[in-house]
């Protein structure tokens, strides 16, 4: 069955975001959503009247629709037609056996249908499509290496400043990926995946993210609290998921919307409320209010060569 989500935004980028996010595909999915622009974004006259966003569609298949069909064809079956013919009295009554229902066979299970992808791509299309990108960010003497292989597009940038293509975190390489795959589209005509490394930038970043969630996890397991982690794109959230789920005692979860999406690490049932403890881990104990007299008690006498009361000088003038 196709899901799908339509949005709007002031560009076609933030129309195509604003579509993923409201399709909140789950993580199995998330890399065979499809995206195409319905409208493009019209300009106000004069700055002041008219103009319209983009418009953008999200959609991927979870792949159940068959079933559905066969279960709706099945009860179309089984639906009595009319009214039930009533039994003639002379018949005689069916024996016990021949009125149980035969046994059905069971169904079974059809192979998943292999996606279509494109039996090749232009792969000197794609090269020159980010030689003039990463020429645009002032990078010189990049070398870019192209490989298409069951519908994947991974292409290798070899060049000595890398730093200014990867970006903080790695934002402005999934930028360009993003709009290589979408270059990649039109080319092709189907949905074609384009993978970009440079510098092993996906490797290094793969092995720290695995790092931090292994030690987030030991904190979450000692401490009992959760940790959230900040926003990641979905691979980098899929990476965490993995590894959080090697580790017993912890679960992952993914919160937050759009560009906020997040992944938080707690103990398996949730954080439990913890009591205030004080020194050495012992509860402290408060001591019982005295409400009585103790037997020994005695109250105070004032001495007998002392004044009652003190001396009071009065002033002459």
């Amino acid at each position: 069955m196709i899901k799908e989500f339509i949005a709007t935004g002031k560009t076609e980028m933030e129309a195509i975001s604003n579509a993923k996010a409201g399709l909140n595909a789950p993580a199995k999915f998330e890399l065979d959503v499809k995206t195409e622009i319905l409208e493009m974004p019209k300009k106000k006259i004069l700055g002041l009247f008219g103009g319209s966003d983009a418009k953008a569609r999200a959609y991927y298949d979870d792949g159940v629709k068959e079933q559905k069909a066969s279960k709706k064809q099945n009860k179309k079956n089984n639906k009595p037609a009319g009214k039930k013919a009533e039994p003639k009295k002379d018949a005689k009554p069916a024996k016990q056996s021949e009125q149980k229902a035969a046994p059905q066979p069971k169904k079974e299970a059809q192979p998943k249908k292999e996606k279509d992808f494109p039996k090749s791509v232009d792969l000197e299309y794609a090269k020159s499509y980010l030689a003039e990108i990463v020429k645009g960010l002032d990078v010189k003497d990049a070398k870019i290496s192209a490989t298409y292989e069951e519908g994947v597009v991974t292409m290798e940038i070899d060049c000595e400043d890398y730093g200014i293509i990867i970006g903080r975190r790695g934002e402005t390489l999934d930028s360009i990926q993003y709009l290589l795959s979408l270059a990649m589209k039109k080319s092709s005509g189907s949905y074609v995946r384009v993978a970009i490394n440079v510098g092993n930038y996906r490797e290094k970043r793969n092995e720290t993210l695995r790092h931090l969630a292994d030690k987030n996890s030991q904190y979450v397991l000692r401490t009992g609290k959760r940790y959230t982690f900040e926003p990641m794109n979905p691979y980098e959230r899929r990476i965490i998921h993995t590894a959080v789920q090697e580790i017993e005692g912890v679960e992952s979860r993914s919160i937050g919307y759009n560009q906020d999406r997040r992944v938080v690490i707690e103990p398996v049932g949730g954080v439990k409320p913890r009591q205030n403890r004080g020194r050495g881990g012992r509860a402290p104990q408060k001591s019982a209010a005295v409400t009585t007299k103790p037997a020994d008690y005695t109250p105070k006498k004032d001495r007998a060569d002392l004044p009652k009361y003190g001396k009071i000088e009065l002033n002459k003038d």
